[in-house]
């Protein structure tokens, strides 16, 4: 079992926008080198359900070269750490 310590905080980061009724974003600024928005299909209960590793994921991805657009995190958007 992972320490308190160690273990990523749950929740949304307070930068993430409502878009519409399932479509949330985290925009550009969240993390340095992130090419495009990165955005999330869910309702308000799965994204405040999310781990932080979710979040950390879909914006590594709005980094990977020659993205277009959006970087997309589907509902079941899941982190699994060591």
């Amino acid at each position: 079992m992972e320490e308190a310590s160690t273990r990523q905080p749950s929740g949304p980061p307070s930068e993430l926008k409502h878009v519409s009724k399932v479509v949330w974003e985290l925009p550009l600024t969240y993390k340095k080198g992130m090419l495009v928005p990165a955005r999330i299909i869910a309702n308000k209960e799965l994204i405040e359900s999310m781990d932080a590793g979710v979040f950390n994921q879909v914006s590594n991805v709005a980094c990977l070269p020659g993205i277009q657009k959006y970087a997309y995190c589907m509902p079941d958007g899941h982190f699994v750490g060591e």
